[in-house]
């Protein structure tokens, strides 16, 4: 009796041992692996349950849009709590070059919305950007690409608009909001607030609204006098584009630093008009693609009809370009 005794204290010794001594230890060696490794240009997570895709890309890349761009980098669909994520806090795929070839950016131009039936064709369009994951850029996003400063997300597309038309802010602005995407709007400065065009009320809010304004000049300025001399028309384009980057300036107070071309080709008097004036690039109304190495004051735009189908619409979102092999 003695000895079951003495063998009950013993294992009754030995599980208070283990509940009071071993198991804080062993909770004490889980909890002390590290929330966050920081590294220069990462950081480490060590994710718990109450982490999400959207909380982490707030937390460390200041906008749950940029979660992509988490996802992307660990090659996951979503966070699993335990796990460690690499959060990238710089750029690692500039120019979105990869062994199989390089990304290249569709920049979408539109123009007529002058019936209010163009509302259904554009957001049926916008609809289809969203439904299938592209990631409407901005301005500012396309040029760093150019510069090879930015990885923007890989179903990246631009949507650019052609006119001062009323129009622009009574169909294509609403919708525009309705899917959060930002656009360009180039407007001829000259003619804002003229019979059915915009005023710079209208524009300056849509400027406020992710809608950076940016500036052309009216086509006919291009065409070339018969009485004239190449320096009187030379002084003629940059007094047009002086005076449309002058009225951006004094009514939004906001400096111009991308152009328009007229439909048709661009000469290099324009260019160096363009860069004398301070613009960073500038837009033709040319098919092509828009790749890393994109000459800025060439980039090119696919000119979208609304009636288009689907199909064709499509064909107009290439998004990579495969390494040709000979």
């Amino acid at each position: 009796m003695k000895g079951r005794m003495l063998r009950f204290k013993f294992q009754f010794l030995v599980i208070l041992f283990i509940f009071t001594i071993l198991i804080p230890l062993l909770f004490s060696a889980c909890s002390s692996i590290p929330r966050e490794r920081k590294l220069d240009d990462f950081i480490i997570v060590h994710t718990t349950e109450e982490d999400s895709p959207d909380q982490l890309a707030m937390q460390y890349l200041k906008h749950p849009s940029e979660k992509w761009r988490i996802l992307d980098f660990n090659q996951v669909d979503s966070v699993i709590p335990g796990q460690d994520i690499v959060i990238p806090l710089s750029p690692y795929q500039l120019g979105g070059i990869t062994p199989e070839g390089y990304q290249i950016i569709p920049v979408l131009a539109y123009r007529d919305f002058s019936k209010e039936a163009s509302e259904l064709p554009f957001e049926k369009q916008m609809a289809y950007l969203k439904k299938n994951d592209f990631q409407v850029i901005s301005l500012d996003q396309l040029y760093s690409f150019f510069q090879f400063k930015e990885n923007p997300h890989k179903k990246s597309v631009l949507l650019i608009i052609d006119s001062t038309d009323q129009s622009i802010y009574d169909h294509a602005f609403p919708i525009l909001r309705k899917y959060q995407f930002p656009a360009v709007v180039f407007i001829t400065p000259n003619q804002v607030g003229k019979e059915k065009m915009m005023n710079w009320k209208q524009i300056a809010r849509m400027s406020e609204n992710r809608i950076q304004i940016q500036c052309r000049i009216q086509n006919d300025v291009y065409r070339f006098p018969s009485d004239s001399t190449f320096y009187g028309y030379f002084q003629k384009l940059s007094k047009a584009v002086e005076q449309a980057a002058g009225l951006m300036d004094k009514n939004l107070n906001k400096r111009c630093g991308f152009f328009l071309y007229p439909p048709g080709n661009h000469n290099s008097l324009i260019v160096h008009i363009l860069q004398k004036e301070g613009f960073q690039g500038a837009f033709m109304d040319q098919e092509g693609d828009n790749p890393f190495f994109t000459n800025p004051y060439g980039i090119h735009c696919s000119q979208v009809s609304l009636d288009l189908d689907e199909k064709k619409f499509e064909t107009l979102l290439k998004v990579f370009q495969k390494h040709k092999i000979e």
